[in-house]
């Protein structure tokens, strides 16, 4: 299995501290390609991380799943649009309107990824939520739904990456998190693939956080993703 392209790492930021956060991201700068930032981090010291990853001139993906009405989720992306994030989220389960308001108000940079289902969910929360159909018919209904809503892609887990690959072509962003190295803890993902399995499956990137953040060498740990051992 080949190894996976330093660009197609989302490091996430999920710490409390922007004084931690930009450490890490100075760190890491240079060795992966984009740098998250979930509501964790945004809603404890979001204007002074995004400043701070702004002057490291760093990528920036904002993962704050927007879900609202179309006016509303409009005009939260009109908030966020001037941070030029290089990817920002919305919940692809907010309808086609939504996604669409989503689209108008974001910079040409930025591209707006549907998120379609939690990798925290297994096949019977997602029953018992009211998805009938499971997890696959779920995420494909989700998926199409943001295609038609003008979105750059979809996040959705790595089982679900190759029909996603299929159903959007070669050139969507299909962002798988919930990937774990072997060996490492699954922590609360469900639905996880290796780094390299998430690549291979049709990812164009892939989202790490607590097994980088958290290794005795952070640095080891990215070097065997890299290689295509992770």
């Amino acid at each position: 299995m080949g190894g996976v392209k330093s660009d197609q790492i989302i490091l996430a930021l999920d710490v409390d501290t922007a004084e931690e956060a930009l450490s890490w991201a100075k760190r890491f700068r240079g060795k992966v390609g984009t740098f998250k930032v979930g509501l964790q981090l945004y809603l404890r010291e979001g204007k002074v991380v995004l400043e701070g990853l702004q002057k490291l001139e760093v990528p920036l993906f904002l993962d704050l799943k927007f879900h609202d009405i179309p006016h509303t989720v409009g005009q939260a992306v009109r908030a966020v649009a001037s941070w030029k994030p290089r990817f920002l989220t919305v919940h692809a389960s907010g309808g086609k309107e939504m996604m669409e308001a989503a689209v108008s108000h974001a910079f040409p940079e930025t591209k707006i990824l549907g998120v379609t289902l939690l990798t925290s969910l297994t096949p019977e929360a997602v029953r018992a939520g009211g998805w009938s159909g499971g997890v696959d018919e779920t995420v494909a209904n989700l998926s199409a739904l943001a295609r038609a809503g003008g979105l750059a892609g979809v996040v959705c887990s790595p089982h679900e990456a190759q029909k996603e690959r299929g159903a959007w072509g070669s050139s969507a962003e299909i962002v798988t998190p919930g990937v774990r190295p072997p060996g490492s803890k699954t922590d609360d993902q469900a639905r996880s693939k290796s780094p390299a399995e998430a690549v291979a499956a049709g990812a164009s990137r892939i989202v790490v956080g607590r097994p980088i953040l958290s290794a005795k060498d952070p640095e080891s740990v990215l070097d065997s993703i890299l290689a295509g051992e992770g």
